[in-house]
């Protein structure tokens, strides 16, 4: 395999496509890899190539729920990677940053992260990043409440994913459109997207997404009554998550799982699914996962006549709540209201 990392993003993908396929494989082996061509490219003094090896483990590591394991790391390289000199590195480690900050709910963080991404990856004529950063400040919106702003982002991302051979980006891209149109209560054209995700997911070999398709096709499933259809896809995104190691995903799963138990009428694997996503948020530091789950498991224990035990898990919902409040306070308010305006602006607004 070549040790030099391709500037150009089509190939940078291309790269992680062929390192996803070996690390299925031999996953030991890539992570050891790559740390060595860090290595490696930091005694040659070639900054840009050891970030950019960084930033491919980080990919290879958040495919399997790891990603935390990199939280320093990335924190250093941040500070190591001038924007002026490399902004296709420094675009990079932001995003990397930004969903990271995503994933353990500081949303403040995330919006600061992407919006520099977005920033830097249009200074150095990245389009795959920059679609990259419009879906996670969508994710952003939808975090909030904000579904039909989170949808535009997400619009205009697939609109600049038009004439690029991307499948990883597609899936991402459809499946967050999905999401949007699930929570507006549009079934039809989520489970279109949906559907559109898992095909590009089949088609680069990306089993996070797909594992990430069929939990959603699950909760568009059980939202139409179909309950066979929610069980079975639910049944082979928790599969997949598992074989992947994929504990956020698996611990999103759980909760659907949840709820299908209690169409089902079976309280007792209802509260053991719970418990185990409980367990896997609690394992990835993921704070909205654990916010659901506790707040699953109160009302669970509620319907038991648990009452002492619904309510501490119901605290707990109160103090994950409240940190994600802090997070989006005074700051976290000012930065989220310049996203719309900046998105009115049109497609070309920061060339």
């Amino acid at each position: 395999m070549s040790t030099h990392f391709p500037a150009k993003a089509a190939a940078m993908t291309r790269l992680l496509e062929r390192l996803t396929r070996a690390a299925a494989r031999h996953p030991r082996w890539v992570l050891a890899w790559l740390t060595q061509q860090e290595q490696q490219g930091r005694a040659q003094g070639n900054r840009a190539g050891a970030l950019d090896a960084l930033v491919l483990r980080f990919h290879l590591l958040e495919h399997r729920g790891r990603a935390l394991e990199l939280q320093g790391e990335l924190q250093r390289a941040a500070l190591e990677a001038d924007p002026a000199q490399m902004p296709l590195q420094a675009a990079r480690v932001a995003e990397a940053q930004g969903r990271l900050a995503y994933q353990q709910g500081h949303y403040l963080d995330a919006t600061e992260h992407w919006s520099r991404a977005l920033d830097w990856a249009e200074a150095a004529h990245d389009a795959h990043l920059g679609i990259s950063a419009r879906i996670g400040l969508g994710q952003i919106h939808y975090a909030m409440g904000a579904w039909s702003t989170g949808l535009r982002w997400h619009r205009d991302a697939l609109q600049r994913l038009a004439g690029l051979d991307d499948s990883y980006l597609a899936a991402k891209v459809a499946i967050n459109l999905g999401v949007g149109h699930l929570e507006s209560q549009q079934l039809e054209d989520a489970e279109r997207q949906f559907a559109h995700g898992l095909a590009a997911a089949r088609r680069g070999g990306h089993r996070e997404f797909e594992a990430e398709a069929h939990w959603h096709l699950a909760q568009t499933a059980l939202a139409r009554g179909q309950v066979p259809l929610a069980v079975a896809d639910c049944r082979l995104a928790l599969n997949l998550a598992s074989q992947l190691q994929h504990h956020w995903l698996e611990a999103a799963a759980s909760r659907t799982w949840t709820e299908i138990a209690l169409v089902r009428g079976d309280e007792a694997a209802a509260i053991r699914s719970t418990r185990h996503g409980l367990a896997l948020a609690e394992r990835i530091q993921s704070k909205a996962e654990q916010r659901r789950a506790h707040l699953q498991l109160a009302k669970l224990l509620e319907r038991q006549g648990d009452a002492q035990q619904a309510l501490h898990h119901l605290w707990r919902v109160v103090e994950l709540q409240a940190d994600v409040e802090r997070q989006a306070g005074a700051g976290g308010a000012t930065a989220l209201t310049r996203l719309p305006r900046a998105l009115d602006e049109g497609p070309g607004y920061r060339s």
